[in-house]
């Protein structure tokens, strides 16, 4: 795979806004993101790339030149989200901008936190301060944020799905096709993993659903099986896999404790972690979100050739965006996730993180040729089929030898995506239930 690429050029072109401000006081905009999720202008050792700034360093260079107004972003970083929404509820971080995801975007809205965009449901657009928001979101994602109720109250910044980085030259490959494999992870003799090689995340709702999986495995892959035989459509398949991936209740909340318990002794819990560890050989497994796994990747030893699965049972199509706090400065907080939007500063944003822009303009469709394309039609290339993302005719090459690592764990096919939902917030007596229930796992851990 090509390494990705990093835009250089330092004159960037982005549509022209009207001055905000017209006096000589500095603005503040705090921004509130999750760590290390952002182009910092810094290769991957953490040393300054000579000649370029970072995402945050071009937005303040390039709002001064526009409005004449100087403005410095207080950019904050949280671990987790449930650490982000509690500081914020309790007003321990009052920031204009926070980085959200799906269920806690609803969530804040449903609890007065945020401030509306202005959305228009009739024409599907933002107002021309997000112009770039209006041209270059791929219609996929558009469609999502509308079906989900999102639109209004949140610009899409990264999308992607949750499934297991591995190391194929250890792991039993087919195992690794099903959520089971945390229980029983195999080697590719069929010996059972030990030494606690494979992590899980020490996040709530992102290993909570792993549980459901196996909870629930018998019947959702019976929904797979239907869908796979064309008895259920892609929407119907989906709308059973939400339903069971979305379960809180008391008897679901117990079973999925009683499982978790049971991987005492076989993983480790990590955070950020999990993806150095990989790329170390540390791990040979990793409960991972998709940017990570690209990350982990790119960074490993080539002789590593890790990939990357989405278990049959269905996963978690996840997607986190920009919303704007109550008492935001909203004139400003709309500036910059407009600048965010261009499609310059969202390739580098991608390309420095490993996640997945929800861009379908022509320079992130060149910077996905770029990085993927194996430029020619042949028996050792698969020709895969894009166009739900980017629109009709988008079709690239992808070396067979290169499938299940980057390409497809940024961009998943459609029958992936079929088996991926949404997370839903779970109302205050099913978080009680599922936060109680993480708490007595975490200590059976120790």
């Amino acid at each position: 795979m090509k390494k990705l690429r990093l835009i250089t050029a330092c004159a960037l072109t982005f549509l022209s806004m009207p001055s905000l401000v017209s006096c000589d006081n500095t603005l503040t905009l705090t921004v509130y993101n999750a760590a290390d999720y952002i182009d910092e202008g810094t290769d991957g050792d953490g040393n300054t790339i000579e000649g370029r700034k970072g995402s945050i360093a071009a937005f303040e260079e390039w709002y001064e030149k526009e409005t004449g107004t100087p403005i410095k972003v207080n950019y904050q970083n949280y671990s987790t989200i449930e650490e982000m929404y509690t500081k914020i509820e309790l007003g321990q971080i009052k920031p204009d901008l926070v980085c959200s995801t799906d269920y806690v975007i609803l969530k804040m809205r449903d609890n007065n936190m945020l401030e509306p965009y202005g959305f228009d449901e009739n024409t599907n657009l933002y107002g021309s301060e997000l112009q770039n928001v209006n041209d270059n979101l791929s219609p996929y994602l558009k469609k999502v944020f509308k079906k989900n109720g999102f639109s209004n109250w949140a610009v899409p910044y990264f999308w992607g799905t949750i499934g297991i980085t591995y190391n194929p030259e250890v792991v039993d490959e087919e195992s690794v096709k099903s959520w089971n494999f945390q229980w029983n992870p195999l080697d590719k003799e069929g010996n059972l993993i030990t030494g606690r090689k494979i992590s899980i995340k020490d996040s709530i709702r992102a290993t909570y659903f792993t549980g459901v999986m196996r909870v629930y495995h018998d019947e959702l892959m019976s929904y797979s099986k239907q869908y796979k035989n064309g008895t259920l459509d892609a929407d119907t398949y989906n709308s059973k896999v939400s339903e069971v991936f979305n379960k809180s209740d008391a008897e679901t909340v117990n079973k999925v404790k009683k499982e978790l318990e049971k991987l005492d002794g076989l993983v480790q819990l990590e955070v950020d972690d999990g993806k150095n560890e990989m790329i170390k050989g540390n791990l040979v497994a990793n409960l991972a979100w998709s940017g990570d796994a690209v990350y982990a990747m790119d960074g490993g030893e080539p002789e590593l050739n890790l990939k990357y699965y989405v278990p049959e049972e269905g996963s978690d199509m996840w997607l986190d965006a920009w919303s704007m706090c109550k008492g935001a400065n909203i004139e400003a907080s709309k500036a910059f996730v407009n600048f965010f939007s261009s499609p310059e500063i969202a390739a580098n944003n991608m390309a420095a993180t490993g996640y997945t822009s929800p861009l379908s303009c022509d320079s992130i469709w060149n910077l996905v040729k770029d990085m993927y394309d194996a430029g020619e039609d042949s028996e050792n290339n698969d020709v895969v089929d894009l166009s739900y993302f980017f629109g009709e005719n988008h079709f690239i090459n992808i070396p067979k030898s290169e499938r299940g690592r980057q390409f497809d764990t940024q961009y998943p096919d459609e029958d992936t995506l079929a088996r991926c939902v949404i997370q839903r917030d779970f109302g205050e007596e099913g978080k009680r239930l599922v936060d109680n229930m993480w708490t007595e796992f975490k200590a059976s851990l120790l």
